[in-house]
């Protein structure tokens, strides 16, 4: 009976040992994504600003747009980020000149975080020639110095050629 005693106890502790270990990894786990996700939020912070600075080319690597304008967004660190930009486009020699709102933005899932850029995936409306195209699916790639919004290009006839928009934060 001792035996019987001696062996259950020690059977006991081994897997009290184990799950305690295993807890403990867990934890440290959960510590060291919940760091990562830290680092990479803190560097961006949660209100960035700036201006977009893009020129857009065709298939041939032509100049056709010169994407200029200015973003804000607020609210990167929540469930809830808001994206507010104006998009101002004209030809190379100045012509044909208008611009486009973009606002609304609805964030679908999680962000993904790699390489200390923050990948926001979502919908968002944006005004066209024709009125607001609302629902637009978007993505949005932020980092501490720049940000690349692209918009799906088949609701809104491939107004940006399926090239994101690029701009700087300040």
């Amino acid at each position: 009976m001792d035996l019987d005693q001696n062996f259950t106890a020690t059977r006991l502790k081994r897997r009290i040992s184990f799950s305690f270990s295993l807890t403990i990894f867990l934890v440290a786990g959960l510590v060291i994504l919940t760091s990562a996700a830290s680092v990479a939020y803190g560097q961006v912070g949660d209100t960035k600003a700036g201006v977009f600075n893009h020129t857009q080319t065709d298939s041939s690597g032509n100049t056709t747009w010169i994407n200029s304008g200015n973003w804000s967004m607020t609210g990167i660190n929540s469930s809830f980020p808001s994206l507010t930009a104006i998009i101002e486009m004209a030809k190379p020699n100045g012509s044909a000149g208008h611009e486009h709102e973009i606002n609304d933005f609805k964030l679908v899932g999680s962000p993904v975080i790699e390489n200390q850029t923050i990948h926001l995936n979502g919908t968002s409306t944006i005004t066209m020639r024709d009125g607001p195209v609302t629902n637009e699916p978007t993505v949005i790639a932020l980092s501490q110095e720049k940000i690349d919004i692209y918009f799906d290009p088949e609701n809104i006839n491939n107004h940006f050629e399926n090239q994101s928009i690029s701009g700087i934060a300040n």
